[in-house]
């Protein structure tokens, strides 16, 4: 806008014939603008520089594993007030003070401390109360043969649970194993889910090439499957939400056959007001998958984020990566796929495992292969490796994994903790926008706090309650003036011991009638003298002795005033003698 008006005032002094006077009218109106405008565009600024310190992002992020001291140091910026001196003249003052460490007292539940930097008030966000926030999902399974595990899971840190899982006969679409789901309509798992306010799904699986091939042409068995799943849903109206779908291997000749199928599938479910979840690979390797067309279809995608490296690994390597190699799959590789065929981020989950594989490493240093050796769950991982070993933490992967050799074996154990998990939930959270995350499963974690608290930290509501630092300290000039400010009694005593012998050695040497006559001689001398002293003294005895400013401030003129009058007076009395 200046800019505009600067080149049109020159066009218009350079181009149009006009008189002096004309020209100056013209210059008087176009300074008013551009000085009106300025003044917008200041006011602009700092209205925009008032909301940016109202919404301050400005936290200190507290993680219970690292941050173990009694306190929790912050170094940051100091406060700048909204109006007077201060803010006017906040570049001298930001010099001044440099930067201030503030120390809060350690506190376990607390997730991080939040500065109002408009109000220089401080929160802390606590764990305590946790609820999730409305606009995330946190998804977990509980497999069956966890049995009643489902009784003590979490429901305050979980928005959907699935039971695992209804496996598909594809012959006849009814489940493979009765018992099963027999296990189900006996356990209150659909009672505690929705006591707790979370939603209760059902997991239905197809978990090979030839169940798939076959149940995909058959359409009597999709039919009888979807009778069968509805009257299994309706048997606790109300207290189920729907289904997640997991089919793994399917041929690309059915890729159209299961769309179809899932269109179809997922209408029926709407009709009753049901729910449904797609669980897909991490790698669409066959393009099976289009989830362009699937999207408005299904609630979620849900990314099967887990077993990158496994039972057919030829080396061992984490469970879930975050990042790879060039052209090997990761979290990152799986997020950006399903991102870029158009789904949104607001309907992806990431799901990541509560479990770790173990590998025989024995003679990897040989140029052999390393061989799978089992996978373990999170709990046994600990029970087995956490108490004998630290863990290396990866960064590439952002993983952790154990080495141990016990006689002449060597394993390798690569998992995921609570650190882990937590720069991985961050991650899909905020550089990625995803709607959630998933947990394989529960139970495998056995209600380790710690786990739990990495999912309150990224997926819970801010609990705020107003906390009080227990130290500060500044850097730069202020910074120094604030320590001789802690210490004003020793430094007030060393003035005050300090003001005594320079008081005794100058009445020492007024014992010689020389020093005497040179110093005071001159009234000026005199007064310099007694003003001297007396700051001296007094600012020793505001600092050591007294609490009152007022008092301070009281006595320091009437002490001045005083030393100087009786001062003066000695002296004139003592020349009045000698004369």
């Amino acid at each position: 806008m200046l800019r505009a008006l600067f080149f049109l005032w020159t066009f218009m002094l350079f181009t149009i014939p006009i008189t002096d006077t004309q020209a100056q009218g013209i210059r008087k109106k176009i300074n008013g603008v551009l000085r009106k405008t300025k003044t917008e565009i200041n006011r602009t600024n700092r209205d925009v520089k008032r909301i940016k310190k109202t919404l301050s992002p400005k936290k200190k992020t507290i993680n219970p594993a690292l941050d173990t001291a009694d306190v929790v140091k912050w170094q940051k910026e100091p406060y700048i007030p909204n109006s007077g001196m201060i803010n006017k003249y906040q570049h001298v003052f930001s010099f001044l003070h440099k930067e201030q460490e503030l120390s809060f007292a350690n506190d376990p539940d607390s997730r991080s401390i939040i500065w109002d930097s408009l109000n220089n008030i401080f929160y802390k966000n606590s764990s305590n109360d946790q609820k999730l926030d409305e606009d995330v999902e946190v998804m977990g399974w509980h497999p069956h043969w966890l049995g009643d595990a489902y009784k003590y899971y979490n429901y305050n840190l979980l928005s959907i649970i699935s039971y695992y899982s209804y496996d598909i006969d594809p012959t006849t679409g009814e489940n493979w194993q009765p018992d099963i789901i027999d296990q189900l309509r006996n356990s209150s798992l659909p009672d505690s889910a929705a006591a707790n306010g979370v939603r209760a799904f059902i997991s239905v699986t197809s978990l090979t090439e030839q169940n798939n091939k076959e149940f995909l042409s058959n359409e009597a068995a999709q039919y009888h499957f979807t009778g069968e799943i509805l009257k299994l849903l309706n048997e606790k109206k109300g207290k189920f939400s729907g289904i997640d779908l997991n089919f793994e291997e399917i041929r690309p000749e059915d890729k159209e056959k299961f769309t179809n199928f899932v269109k179809v599938l997922s209408a029926k479910l709407k009709t009753e007001k049901y729910s449904l979840i797609l669980d897909v690979p991490f790698i669409d390797q066959r393009g099976v998958y289009e989830f362009a067309e699937l999207q408005e279809h299904v609630e979620y995608f849900n990314i099967m984020g887990y077993d990158f490296n496994g039972e057919f690994s030829p080396y061992p390597g984490s469970v879930a990566p975050l990042h790879g190699l060039k052209n090997q799959p990761s979290l990152e590789t799986a997020v950006n796929d399903i991102l870029l065929t158009g789904v949104l981020a607001k309907n992806v989950i990431l799901t990541l495992p509560l479990y770790g594989v173990t590998w025989d490493v024995t003679n990897i240093d040989r140029g052999e292969v390393a061989y799978f050796d089992s996978s373990i769950p999170h709990y046994d991982i600990v029970a087995e490796f956490g108490t004998k070993y630290d863990p290396y933490y990866d960064p590439f992967s952002v993983s952790y994994f154990y080495y141990t050799q016990e006689g002449e074996v060597k394993k390798m154990c690569w998992f995921e903790n609570e650190t882990s998990l937590d720069l991985k939930f961050k991650w899909l959270k905020e550089e990625k926008g995803l709607k959630g995350t998933g947990l394989w499963a529960l139970g495998y974690a056995k209600g380790d706090e710690k786990i739990w608290r990495a999912v309150s930290q990224n997926f819970c509501i801010d609990s705020l309650s107003i906390t009080n630092p227990v130290e500060v300290s500044y850097s730069g000039p202020y910074g120094l003036v604030k320590d001789i400010v802690r210490y004003k009694k020793v430094i007030g005593f060393s003035f005050m011991v300090f003001s005594g012998f320079l008081i005794l050695g100058f009445v020492m040497s007024l014992t010689d009638w020389r020093v005497r006559e040179i110093l005071f001689q001159k009234q000026s001398f005199r007064i310099i003298y007694s003003v001297v002293f007396v700051v001296f003294f007094t600012l020793s005895m505001k600092w050591w002795l007294l609490e009152s400013y007022s008092w301070y401030y009281v006595l320091l003129p009437v002490v001045t005033a005083a030393a100087i009058f009786l001062i003066n007076l000695g002296f004139t009395e003592y020349r009045r003698k000698l004369r």
